[in-house]
């Protein structure tokens, strides 16, 4: 969720502003497609980290907090998770206090992303090859932003396969993210296997992506769903 109120013009050579200039040069003048768009998102994400060195997780959330010109407020009254505005001076992203650390964790580079979006809100049209109107596409692109930023692939993939850590809830404890936003990286990222159809438990991760399980020979084996990914950030009901 974000206020689309137009920022004044600020000092270009403000560390902070050459950070968003840095990261907003990477989307091009025109309309994106949702799979241009996530790309997109991946590298601003990428970026980031590299312009403050960061190299393994957790990351610190101040790479965006501590960026002049940015604040960042608590209330319990907000009926979303996260929202973000222009007051005319600053960035003001505004998370859900009554939501735990992790989970504001991810809000706030969440709606870091609708600042980063600001200027080119107007050419986000929707797609309609996945059927996403223009508010559902610039949402799943910042829930995509955001998982990024908190848990990039390569560094997923680094702790699964050479650190072997293969469980849930210990990549979310690594990456100081929610298990269900970890659950749902882990599938986005191919991490997830499948289980017998009456396993009582749900699905776990494997030290083998899970491309097709349908040509595997054998009995047909099903994925067992995982909890719901907690990430998107629903707009309030009127």
């Amino acid at each position: 969720m974000t206020n689309t109120n137009s920022p004044a013009n600020v000092d270009n050579t403000n560390e902070g502003i050459s950070v968003l200039k840095s990261l907003r040069s990477l989307m091009p003048a025109r309309a994106l497609s949702y799979p241009e768009a996530l790309q997109r998102a991946e590298a601003q994400a990428h970026r980031l980290l590299t312009l403050h060195g960061i190299t393994q997780g957790p990351v610190p959330i101040e790479i965006v907090t501590e960026l002049p010109r940015l604040r960042v407020e608590r209330t319990y009254d907000l009926p979303v998770s996260g929202s973000a505005h222009w007051d005319g001076g600053s960035w003001i992203l505004t998370v859900n206090a009554a939501e735990f650390d992790r989970r504001q964790r991810f809000s706030v580079m969440h709606e870091f992303k609708h600042v980063l979006d600001h200027p080119t809100r107007h050419l986000i049209e929707g797609d309609r090859q996945p059927k996403l109107t223009a508010e559902q596409m610039a949402e799943k692109v910042a829930d995509y932003f955001a998982a990024c930023v908190l848990m990039p692939k390569a560094w997923v993939k680094t702790a699964f396969f050479n650190d072997h850590v293969r469980t849930v809830e210990a990549l979310a404890d690594r990456f100081m993210v929610s298990p269900k936003a970890m659950s749902f990286r882990l599938n986005q990222l191919g991490l997830t296997v499948p289980v017998d159809r009456c396993a009582p438990t749900i699905a776990t991760v494997s030290a083998r992506p899970i491309r097709s399980y349908r040509s595997a020979p054998g009995p047909r084996r099903y994925h067992r769903a995982l909890p719901a990914p907690d990430l998107a950030l629903k707009e309030a009901t009127p």
